[in-house]
């Protein structure tokens, strides 16, 4: 069991005060479930085994899978502290690790639908709603340091589906493409589809602080409008306008 606890301390990269308390293997659901908590200080002679700090409430979320096994961490937060800010934990109330969050992020960035992202990485679709439901109402923010401002170009950012070569949807470091979700650019809309998602995706932008959250709406809107390019003649004109 210590060589365990030791094997996921390194796995999951656990710093003091932090410590691996406990870990537990589920083979008949191919689950593994860690639990963490701070180490207590030692006595003056530093003698004995390192005892954890005796904790609040549990938090739980859903960690990075190894090796196909699911992987589940459990943090014991002692009384009166916040919780840790590290990968192997998550926000309160959500139900990912910010390592898992980066990996959903970066999937839906690229344009995989909600099934998609839950076969990939084996996540129930109630949890992913959860946290999609979350990020589009501005009540998770992705938080990490190398967010990308909404201003900046594919270059900075995960690559976009790029246009044909004979496209004429902007580029999506386009200034226009702001400006149409911050409403300054008024578009005659003709395509149902397209009311919908601008209504939709500007209610949602207005209430979203975190600036990478906001950047994957943009790429939803570019990507529809590239998906839909002939179907969307009439918007697109006025857009390239507006951009030109």
């Amino acid at each position: 069991m210590v060589d365990g606890l030791a094997l996921w301390k390194q796995l999951l990269q656990v710093q003091e005060p932090w410590v691996v308390q406990a870990c537990r293997v589920d083979e008949f659901n191919r689950c593994m479930a860690v639990w963490i908590g701070v180490e207590a200080p030692r006595s003056w002679f530093g003698l004995g085994r390192p005892r954890v700090a005796e904790g609040g409430a549990e938090a739980t979320w859903r960690h990075t899978g190894f090796g196909g096994w699911r992987v589940q961490v459990h943090v014991r937060v002692p009384v009166g502290s916040e919780l840790p800010r590290h990968s192997w934990a998550g926000e309160a109330g959500m139900p990912f690790t910010r390592a898992l969050d980066r990996q959903i992020l970066s999937l839906l960035n690229e344009g995989v639908g909600m099934s998609g992202v839950c076969s990939i990485l084996d996540l129930p679709m109630t949890d992913l709603w959860r946290y999609r439901y979350a990020l589009d109402h501005g009540r998770h923010a992705v938080g990490a340091a190398d967010a990308v401002p909404m201003s900046a170009s594919p270059a900075e950012a995960a690559v976009p589906q790029a246009p044909t070569a004979f496209s004429r949807v902007p580029n999506l470091e386009d200034p226009v493409w702001v400006r149409l979700l911050d409403g300054s650019v008024k578009l005659d809309v003709r395509v149902l589809g397209l009311q919908l998602l601008l209504s939709r995706t500007r209610s949602q932008v207005a209430v979203i602080a975190d600036e990478e959250v906001r950047m994957m709406k943009l790429r939803e809107l570019h990507r529809y409008f590239v998906k839909n390019e002939r179907m969307l003649a009439h918007e697109l004109h006025q857009l390239v306008s507006e951009a030109a």
